[in-house]
């Protein structure tokens, strides 16, 4: 299944890269350098590579937390790498410094919500949602302060909170490609452990679960990925909330399973979605690609709603 899978994301790439503002043809040399080699495949690519870190990520929290509403934005990651990038262009900080910046702001809020819903080492994974959600606030008012104060940059702000795959160099793909299977591979290590911790704590400690330090790690790496893809590409919300749920309905609730297949389906829906943004315009016009995963995702939510409001989701 899992080879099916990984086939469907390739044949999804492929296409993906013919479709855009101007169709290219398969047998038009030309056009495949100039176009596809140099912007059309890396960007491809990393919409798949962005769209599997969300997936990741959002496993992760979901599990952890044990809430199906968990994800980069629930848990204010996404949020506060948002203000801390935002305050990163207003300032004119060099692009290189942009993904570690909006990282310490996500580890600094993943951290406070982390200590606000602790109690006696143990989180409330409701208190941690509450948090977040009011983390998010906290820094989307701050970006509308900066929107208002920076207005000779507001374009830019609004441009890049809309979230979107634009201009993309094979050399930022290669980095953000190695950095994430590295990150990908040390937390799938961890996979027996995270299920027990999904299922109850005070089992996870009595079979020798380092249960706070599991828990952090894990944190950290999801929080890693989402401050890099927010620096990147902007908020792409629901990504995160959406593929874990379909990897469970169809592979169980296993974390190896989970984080697999969250991956590729991340990688497969945010490639659809970008696609989309290129070629619904008639114009050649573009649309941010974060409105589409949020109309997919609420379309999506709404389904879920319909659909389990009278059992338990987990």
């Amino acid at each position: 299944m899992k080879s099916i899978c990984l086939l469907l994301l390739i044949i999804t790439i492929i296409l993906s890269v013919f479709f855009g503002s101007s169709n290219t043809h398969l047998f038009s040399l030309n056009i495949i350098d100039a176009v596809v080699l140099n912007y059309r495949l890396p960007r491809v690519l990393f919409s798949a590579l962005i769209g599997g870190c969300l997936g990741f990520s959002g496993s992760i929290y979901q599990l952890i937390l044990k809430n199906p509403l968990a994800d980069s934005f629930t848990t204010g990651a996404s949020g506060v790498a948002a203000l801390g990038t935002v305050i990163s262009l207003v300032l004119g900080f060099n692009f290189y410094f942009i993904p570690l910046i909006a990282f310490i702001f996500a580890i600094l809020g993943i951290a406070f919500i982390y200590k606000l819903s602790s109690i006696n080492g143990y989180i409330n994974p409701v208190t941690m949602i509450l948090s977040g959600i009011v983390l998010n606030i906290f820094a989307s008012s701050l970006i509308g302060f900066l929107k208002y104060f920076f207005d000779e940059s507001l374009g830019n702000i609004i441009f890049f909170l809309m979230g979107g795959l634009h201009f993309v160099s094979w050399t930022q793909l290669i980095f953000f490609m190695l950095f994430f299977i590295m990150l990908f591979l040390i937390q799938l290590k961890d996979h027996y452990s995270l299920d027990i911790l999904s299922l109850d704590e005070a089992t996870a400690i009595t079979t020798g679960v380092n249960v706070k330090a599991v828990r952090m790690k894990a944190f950290v790496i999801a929080t890693l990925l989402i401050s890099l893809c927010v620096s990147f590409t902007g908020i792409i919300g629901f990504i995160g909330l959406i593929v874990p749920h379909i990897s469970r309905d169809l592979f169980g609730s296993a974390m190896y399973n989970n984080l697999i297949y969250s991956t590729i389906f991340g990688g497969i829906l945010l490639t659809i979605s970008d696609t989309m943004s290129r070629i619904i315009i008639p114009s050649g016009a573009e649309l941010p690609v974060g409105i589409i995963t949020s109309l997919l995702g609420g379309i999506f939510f709404f389904y879920l709603l319909i659909r389990k409001r009278a059992v338990t989701w987990f």
